[in-house]
């Protein structure tokens, strides 16, 4: 079970994660939880929706679905509806990359999975889910600081993130007379499975990343929940349609 909360600002309010049953979407979700708000969150695979279901306790609800799949995303807007509560706070977190690739090498097959989740899903996700969202409502896009940079073989993760940190800003202004807010957060290196995938498992790689990030090393999820947290809650209130970046300081020193 999930402990009593223990900060409040979340009281009564209701949150939507999508890949929120690990790495960074699980501290979020964590994060949220220990502000008192009720979650519904999402992951593709059953077992580790299990693990989390069992582990965040009854403030939680999990849904087995896939941020690139339309129909799962249909029935997570359908369940959301069901429940009778109109959504506070949606945290769009699904993505993926592949192994580095250069675009001379890049087929179709591999363009659409990672464009088909990181941008076509957080756009399909915010269609379906915007109806749900109470007037008000704040609207997190992770997006990542790859997609300031051109980091070689990775062409397609990078334009992604860029996009989907440009739709942020798309959405301020669309929803602007309902007072709903989208912002974006930019993590930099931080210890999940994604990079561990990134490095190959190599202490020598991750050491050589943490090298080059002015503080000296790789961040941790719980560091990018808190600035998610930031920009769900109303101390944010005067912040639409920005990018925080939470990558101490590799893009920005």
């Amino acid at each position: 079970m999930t402990a009593a909360p223990v900060g409040g600002r979340l009281n009564g309010q209701l949150a939507v994660v999508t890949a929120g049953t690990s790495g960074i979407g699980r501290a979020v979700v964590e994060a949220f939880l220990a502000e008192g708000a009720e979650v519904i969150l999402t992951g593709v695979d059953a077992g580790r929706a299990e693990a989390a279901r069992q582990a965040l306790g009854d403030r939680a609800q999990v849904v087995v679905a896939d941020s690139s799949s339309l129909a799962d995303l249909d029935r997570l807007a359908a369940l959301v509806s069901e429940g009778g509560r109109p959504v506070d706070i949606l945290v769009a977190n699904a993505g993926r990359d592949t192994d580095a690739t250069p675009i001379s090498d890049l087929t179709p097959e591999l363009f659409d999975h990672v464009a088909d989740l990181n941008f076509r899903g957080t756009v399909f996700t915010l269609q379906k889910l915007i109806p749900q969202l109470n007037d008000g409502a704040r609207i997190v896009l992770v997006s990542s600081i790859a997609g300031l940079n051109g980091g070689p073989g990775h062409a397609v993760y990078n334009a992604t993130k860029a996009a989907v940190r440009s739709l942020a800003r798309t959405v301020t202004s669309e929803l602007r007379t309902r007072g709903i807010r989208a912002n974006a957060v930019s993590p930099g290196p931080i210890a999940t499975a994604g990079f561990d995938q990134f490095t190959g498992g190599s202490a020598a790689v991750e050491q050589a990343v943490a090298e080059m990030v002015p503080v000296g090393r790789i961040g941790r999820p719980e560091e990018v929940a808190a600035a998610v947290l930031f920009l769900a809650g109303h101390e944010s209130s005067f912040v639409a349609g920005a990018e925080l970046v939470v990558d101490g300081g590799m893009s920005q020193v």
